[in-house]
Formats: structure tokens, C-alpha cells, sequence
């Protein structure tokens, strides 16, 4: 959820209460859960989320349960991004992965990976591929980076020059590199600096 609902949203006033309110709703404890114990006690399978939103479906989940009602872009007629949720659920299921540690194996086998991220590309609001780049990061990989609007706009009025994701990727994984930080800490650090602007 959180991967899908932060693209084109404010993260602290729109992402993090939508994670927390289907948190609350569903049960779980412990919603925001790194990949170092696992399994994650308490985790809920992909598999009960997807029927969660099969079962209300995804109007009513995204009023009543999520209360958010944001959609893949900017168009009422785009999809709500509950569907996409799902939807990213579903192939992640259909590949076999549904729990953290499932994810760990997938980041870990760069074939399978190729597969699931065809796949995934093809779920309404994919873009250009930060909100992909973002689920590896949250889940774990420290290699990746979020070329966001955010990150965008920091890297153009640094350099002074029009920027695009493929050109942001590049050059903050090489800058990581540099600084002896993963792409990720780089990636926080300018997130971080843009939310006080």
C-alpha cells in the first residue's frame, strides 16, 4: 500500500494515515515492519489483503476502510489506487511471493525479479517506475532509488538543469557510491530536505 499510495501524494498527511487506518482495521500490530526478523510475527499475507478488497470492493474499501480515495493520476476516470494495490498483490502472489520473506527471495533472484517487474509495470499508474523502485526499497533493497517528484526537483535546482528519472537514478547511485552510502541513504537524506522546503 504504502508504494502505491505515496506516488503523487503527501506522504505524512495522506500515505502514512491510509497504512495506518487499514493497520488498525485489519489488525495488525505492527504495520511498518523491516525484513530483520523473519518471519514477521503477526504479518498478514498478501492473500488477506487481496480478499479484504475483493470482499468490500474497491469503492467501498477505499471510502469506508481506507478513507482515501486517490486515484492512479490525475483524471476521475483513472483508476483508485486501491485497485492498484490489489492489483500489485495479485502478481506478486501469482509469482509466489505473499510475505516478507517470500520478497527477500525474490530481491535475491535477478530472473524472477525481471518477470515480476514486467508484470508489475503493466498496473495503471506505473509511470516511469518510482512507485516499483520504492516496493524494492521498502522492502529492503538498499540499491534503489525513488526518482521521484521530490528527488526531481532537488537534483534540478542543484544542478541547475532539467533532470529526468533515468538521468536521477544514474546519478545518485554513482553520488552513493562516491559518498560511500547506499542509494537509499542518499535517497532518504534528499527526501528528507525537500519535506522542509
Amino acid at each position: 500500500m504504502d508504494a502505491v499510495f505515496s506516488i503523487n501524494a503527501h506522504y505524512e498527511r495522506h500515505t502514512v494515515p491510509t497504512c495506518r487506518r487499514y493497520a488498525a482495521w485489519a489488525g495488525i500490530s505492527a504495520p511498518l515492519s523491516g525484513s530483520a526478523e523473519l518471519p514477521v510475527p503477526g504479518e498478514q499475507p498478501l492473500q488477506d489483503f487481496v480478499r479484504h478488497i475483493r470482499n468490500y470492493g474497491e469503492e467501498a474499501f477505499s471510502l469506508e476502510v481506507l478513507q482515501n480515495r486517490q486515484r492512479t493520476r490525475a483524471n476521475r476516470d483513472a483508476p483508485l489506487k486501491a485497485k492498484a494495490a490489489r492489483q500489485y498483490a495479485e502478481i506478486l502472489i501469482s509469482h509466489g511471493v505473499a510475505t516478507l520473506a517470500d520478497a527477500n527471495a525474490l530481491l535475491a533472484d535477478p530472473n524472477k525479479l525481471k518477470d515480476v517487474e514486467r508484470d508489475l509495470a503493466g498496473v495503471a499508474g506505473h509511470g516511469l517506475g518510482a512507485r516499483l523502485a520504492y516496493l524494492w526499497m521498502l522492502l529492503g533493497d538498499d540499491s534503489r532509488i525513488k526518482p521521484d517528484r521530490m528527488v526531481l526537483r532537488w537534483l534540478q535546482r542543484v544542478l541547475q538543469r532539467p533532470m529526468t528519472t533515468a538521468q536521477a537514478t544514474s546519478l545518485l547511485t554513482e553520488a552513493a557510491g562516491r559518498l560511500t552510502c547506499t542509494p537509499w541513504e542518499l535517497d532518504h537524506a534528499i527526501w528528507g530536505n525537500q519535506r522542509k522546503v
